[in-house]
């Protein structure tokens, strides 16, 4: 009888398991647009979409751009710094 409950674990509940893990880590992880760098908002989602949400402990969100009106499902993370130059190389003269 153990056996069978081994074998039902391995072939169903991990391959799904490792199949969610998979699709929840192919959604992009910052809160910024892809397509135009802009910053999206979070907006309500369906039935399907807050029981993914709930299956996710409240990691999955679906957003949307104000800027290109992109709109999809990203994992709920952190705001990308902004694209700034890089800090100036001073230049020491060695004597």
């Amino acid at each position: 009888m153990l056996a069978w409950i081994a074998f039902f674990f391995v072939a169903f509940v991990a391959k799904a398991l490792l199949a969610f893990a998979m699709i929840y880590l192919i959604f992009p992880a910052d809160r910024v647009c892809s397509d135009c760098d802009g910053e999206t908002v979070p907006i309500r989602m369906g039935p399907a979409g807050r029981l993914l949400s709930w299956l996710s402990r409240g990691n999955v969100q679906r957003r949307w751009c104000p800027r290109c009106g992109w709109e999809g499902l990203t994992r709920s993370g952190r705001l990308a710094p902004p694209a700034s130059p890089s800090p100036a190389i001073e230049h020491i003269p060695h004597d």
